[in-house]
């Protein structure tokens, strides 16, 4: 249980004319904000802009409103996530609702600011899929999605208010509430949040959830009421609420746009906002519904329903752990994507966006002036070199794989999304009872000796003072630049950066653009890797040697740590193929865990997936 902070008795003088009981219990809220915030010396806004923050911001404006005619300005940051996946639609409404509450906030004269956050590139959720480090977030599983698309990024921006004012002085303001679900009831109590005194975070900040206690239809009756119910005036919420009916969801009829919309196709509370690709939803109807007025959202709908469907399929799991053991073992269990599937993933987003991108020069020249895409890029040029990284340092996709398939996109290759049809079959091959479990191990006969530094043996061959060279091999004295670790090991340098990250800062034109600079390095890459004859190693020391791929200092150690994993999957897959379970299972160096039988080579897949 968090600890909390006594609040002082609330205290609220009605106006001449008897409030409504609803405008009573706004009036209750915007206390509690009023008397948390004026014991802070900046409060956020966890600002989602769906409908509960969006009753949580509207109090939080008219306490700061209430507390500016006191002669008190409060600082106030709305602080929204955009996990980079969003539902287009939502994307849009957080803009427009965004600058609509800081226009509204400038002519109160109040100290009202937005800021932005996004996921770091390497959290993006694509690429954390396709670049096979972990797997979607079902129903059921651990909501790791949203601590790295929402909850990190705004750490980030409390940490560096805290530096500034002390943790002790932030205020959070977010819109939980207890009758969302009895999973959401259970945490809040577990969190002892509460509606009127503000519980203290680990980190010493503290959280005030105003409208703990509300229920939805009063959430919806605030954004939808007017000053005589609520006892207030307030933003035009009219945009969220169209929003939320174009989802599928009834707002309660106290104000519809169901004349201009289809109706409602669910009960009140079953439309979600967020993330266009969610995999925590069975079925995702929100998204399904805005099709009718936005069928150009199709091939994102169709994206999530193809991660869903295949999620559960074995053919469509790597059985390979990312690390070898001491013994130079490799774990085998249902980890992330395959690499087939992730190629495939990899393949069909690059479509939709070039798609799109087509569609929108086509739509240029015809109309004579620029086109905008009808929804944002699904993976920017720094992604794609991310799940480039990824794809090389777990070393289980062909070498040269990626460049292959980006070459082909830039020569107009386009992969359709699999059919209703095909979808359906996907689902059909679902085996839940495959995952989780350790099947077993394959040994590798390389020595035991795990490299104890990073290093790159093209820089072997190269004179720091060639022209061939890179900065980053060199020193300033023209001497062979290397780096000393805490253990004493001389590892080759990298480009640093506060955590992983792709930098083509080098290959942007003046304008910031990607032009002649940034495709001659793909022609570099793909002369270089398309033909597949390098190993793994070779094309992530390709990308870190070129600057491409930055880190934190000491990641070298971490990447010695892949090249030897690299040199054991090189040892096992130079005796029998390492690709499939069939291939794991049938392998002469596997050797199947307590209570599993080994399989013969000779068996079928069926045959063999059934044994287990």
């Amino acid at each position: 249980m968090l600890a909390t902070i006594e609040a002082q008795p609330m205290t609220w003088v009605p106006s001449a004319q008897a409030p409504t009981a609803f405008a009573a219990k706004c009036q209750h809220a915007i206390d509690a904000i009023k008397q948390a915030v004026r014991n802070v010396k900046i409060t956020t806004v966890a600002c989602s802009w769906g409908k509960d923050s969006s009753a949580v911001l509207a109090l939080t404006l008219e306490a700061c409103r209430q507390l500016a005619e006191e002669g008190i300005i409060a600082p106030v940051r709305i602080i929204t996530s955009d996990t980079l996946v969003e539902n287009p639609s939502q994307a849009k409404l957080n803009v427009r609702m965004s600058a609509r509450a800081i226009e509204w906030a400038q002519e109160l004269d109040l100290d009202v600011k937005q800021e932005w956050v996004t996921p770091d590139p390497i959290n993006h959720y694509l690429v954390a899929l396709i670049g096979g480090r972990s797997v979607a977030s079902v129903s059921g599983s651990d909501a790791t999605c949203s601590v790295d698309l929402k909850i990190r990024p705004m750490n980030k921006v409390r940490n560096r208010y805290a530096k500034i004012y002390g943790a002790h002085n932030i205020l959070t303001l977010i819109g939980t509430r207890h009758d969302e679900s009895e999973q959401r009831n259970r945490a809040m109590t577990a969190r002892g949040e509460s509606a009127t005194r503000p519980t203290i975070s680990d980190n010493g900040s503290l959280t005030l959830s105003p409208i703990a206690h509300w229920s939805e239809s009063d959430v919806w009756r605030l954004l939808n009421g007017s000053p005589r119910q609520t006892g207030f005036e307030t933003l035009d919420f009219a945009p969220t609420i169209a929003h939320y009916e174009a989802m599928g969801q009834e707002t309660c009829h106290t104000l519809s746009f169901s004349d201009s919309l289809k109706a409602a196709k669910s009960p009140c509370g079953s439309a979600r906002g967020g993330c266009f690709i969610c995999q925590k939803v069975s079925k995702d109807h929100s998204m399904t519904n805005m099709l009718d007025h936005s069928p150009h959202y199709e091939p994102l709908a169709r994206l999530s329903r193809v991660i869903r469907a295949g999620h559960w399929v074995p053919e469509n799991r790597s059985f390979l752990s990312k690390t070898a053991d001491d013994q130079n073992r490799i774990r085998i269990f249902s980890n992330a994507y395959s690499p087939d599937w992730t190629a495939n993933l990899l393949k069909w987003v690059l479509t939709i966006d070039a798609r799109e991108d087509d569609r929108a020069a086509a739509m240029t020249e015809k109309r004579g002036k620029p086109v905008e895409r009808r929804f944002p890029r699904l993976l920017q040029p720094e992604h794609e070199m991310l799940i480039a990284f990824m794809w090389a340092r777990y070393g289980v996709q062909e070498p040269g794989r990626f460049i292959r398939i980006k070459e082909a996109i830039a020569q107009g290759k386009r992969w359709n999304l699999p059919t209703d049809e095909e979808i359906d079959a996907l689902e059909a091959k679902a085996n839940k009872k495959l995952m989780g479990k350790t099947l077993g191990h394959l040994h590798s006969r390389i020595p035991v000796t795990k490299p104890e530094a990073y290093r790159d043996n093209w820089r072997d061959m190269i004179d720091p003072e060639s022209m061939c060279a890179l900065d980053l091999m060199r020193t300033e004295s023209g001497e062979r630049a290397t780096y000393a670790s805490g253990k004493g090991a001389t590892h080759d340098t990298i480009a640093e950066s506060d955590t992983i990250e792709c930098d083509l800062s080098s290959l942007r034109e003046a304008d910031g653009s990607l032009g002649i600079t940034y495709h001659d390095f793909l022609w570099w890459m793909e002369m270089e890797q398309a033909e597949g004859t390098h190993t793994h190693n070779d094309e992530m020391n390709f990308l870190v040697r070129n600057g491409i791929i930055r880190a934190r200092k000491g990641y070298q150690s971490t990447l010695a740590a892949y090249q030897h994993y690299n040199l054991v999957l090189h040892d096992l897959r130079g005796r029998s193929p390492i690709t499939t379970l069939a291939d794991l299972l049938s392998h002469p160096d596997f050797e199947a865990a307590p209570g599993t039988q080994k399989t013969r080579a000779s068996q079928p897949k069926t045959e063999q997936l059934a044994l287990l």
